[in-house]
């Protein structure tokens, strides 16, 4: 089992590029950020360095490799397996923590 997470200081991803945008969300993450705005940027950026610092080995994985999405009941999930994750909101951070449990 390995643990990871990340924190954000929101006002750092306020401004940031299309390019920046397009390299760090996935297609389906970009429309929820389209109608949800900076804290949706805020959570995924934070989901996926804490998941990156929760795997064993991501030296050939990139944030569009991971995709955080929300199930039925607003919880953030991930596209990758043995992975659960938690994402939280306060005025000016962000803060998400990743668990990566493989049970082989």
């Amino acid at each position: 089992m390995n643990i990871g997470c990340d924190i954000v200081e929101n006002k750092r991803l306020k401004n940031k590029s299309k390019r920046f945008i397009d390299l760090v969300l996935t297609t389906k993450e970009q429309k929820e950020y389209e109608n949800k705005g900076l804290t949706y940027l805020c959570g995924r950026f934070a989901a996926k360095e804490a998941i990156m610092k929760a795997l064993p080995n991501t030296k050939n994985l990139n944030y569009l490799d991971i995709e955080v999405l929300n199930d039925e009941n607003g919880q953030p999930i991930c596209n990758l397996k043995n992975i659960s994750i938690s994402i939280s909101h306060e005025e000016n951070y962000t803060i998400a923590t990743a668990l990566f449990c493989n049970l082989q």
